[in-house]
């Protein structure tokens, strides 16, 4: 999901059923079972299959808000919070739901975007040192290592330091940021939920591609080892294709047709981001590809969902947008209070994977159901 954190009701094809059928009464004592492709499974794909399936159930039926323990008091107003974003949809939706959380308790938020360039993010964070707010939250374009010296001084200064989906960057006990939003555990779920999806669905070995932005790897790849390890562990392959984020919207669509073309076999598309979807439908559809390849893709947004309710998407996984952002102010409150994070220093944070069935509005991202009233009432505000 953002720069740096699905399934259908499992269906085959009747040649594909009859395959299986075939194949799992044959081999020593009928013992082998078969994928949808009708190639015999292993033990160990087999026990891949079965996971992947028990998850896929599991995840695509409603998922609560995940609790928020309640703070002895109403938080202290008057605060001021900095808040850097990107201009990745998801991005805004992310602050979005943090400059709401904020101004619910009282304080005061700078809001400021980055041009999704390392640059742009390091002139602006050299902007917030030099009025150092009392708590800061942002989404990184480098390395923490790269930008130590800014965060150190702001941790100096008194600032309170949260990260929202960190470049593989963790807390240290005595290092200046001091919480992560959208870190390694959340989206290395993203992508397990997407891998999911496409095993439970092959019933085995599928081809597949993931699509990303290499520049960011290192924030990124937990959601592709994620997936990769779910679909090779039922003997699947995972080709890549890189593309730009600078181009969501623009000729990523062409791209992901160019290699559907170029790689017949390839019957599952990855999306590193649910924004990546924005014209793929159409771009199927011209390419005669639409029934002939699914898509899944993570950060579900409004579109994401109502393409799937159509038809022209098959699975995606919702996770916490906005309430990300009410997450990352949770976890400064709690710094700010001096009441010790314990794991909510880093959470997996709520997923649900959306297929045709489930889909029950296409208005807005999906989010846990009622999350700001559960934030909020943890912290004595409304």
């Amino acid at each position: 999901m953002l720069p740096h954190t699905s399934r259908r009701s499992v269906a085959v094809l009747s040649s594909g059923i009859a395959a299986a059928l075939a194949l799992a009464g044959c081999g020593a004592g009928g013992s082998a079972s078969a994928g949808a492709g009708g190639a015999a499974l292993s033990e160990t794909q087999r026990a891949a299959v079965k996971a992947a399936e028990a998850e896929f159930a599991a995840y695509i039926k409603p998922r609560a808000a995940d609790p928020v323990p309640a703070l002895p008091a109403a938080p202290p107003t008057g605060k001021t919070l900095t808040i850097i974003g990107c201009p990745i949809p998801v991005c805004a939706k992310v602050t979005g739901g943090a400059t709401r959380a904020a101004r619910k308790l009282g304080w005061k938020v700078t809001s400021l975007q980055n041009d999704n360039t390392p640059q742009s993010f390091l002139t602006l964070l050299n902007q917030v040192v030099q009025n150092p707010p009392d708590m800061l939250a942002y989404i990184g374009l480098v390395r923490n290592s790269s930008v130590t010296a800014q965060l150190s001084k702001l941790h100096s200064d008194g600032t309170k330091i949260v990260e929202i989906a960190p470049i593989g960057d963790k807390p240290a006990p005595a290092g200046p940021v001091d919480a992560t939003v959208i870190a390694e555990l959340h989206k290395r779920q993203s992508g397990r939920l997407m891998g999911d999806a496409v095993v439970a669905d092959a019933k085995g070995p599928a081809d597949t591609v993931f699509v990303w932005d290499p520049s960011f790897a290192v924030g990124w790849g937990p959601i592709k080892d994620g997936y990769s390890k779910i679909v090779k562990a039922a003997g699947g392959s995972v080709g890549i294709l890189e593309v730009s984020n600078h181009n969501i919207g623009k000729t990523i669509p062409s791209q992901i047709v160019s290699y559907l073309q170029a790689h017949p076999s390839v019957k599952y598309v990855a999306l590193a981001v649910g924004d990546y979807a924005a014209g793929l439908a159409a771009a199927k559809q011209a390419a005669g590809l639409q029934q002939k390849v699914r898509i899944t893709s993570r950060a579900a947004n409004a579109t994401n969902l109502q393409d799937i309710k159509d038809g022209t998407e098959w699975t995606s996984i919702g996770e916490e947008n906005a309430a990300s952002g009410y997450r990352a102010v949770d976890q400064l409150v709690r710094l700010e209070m001096g009441i010790p994070l314990g794991s909510r220093i880093e959470a997996v944070g709520w997923h649900q994977i959306f297929t045709q069935g489930n889909v029950t509005q296409t208005a807005t991202a999906p989010e846990p159901p009622d999350y700001a009233a559960v934030y909020e009432h943890a912290w004595h505000v409304g």
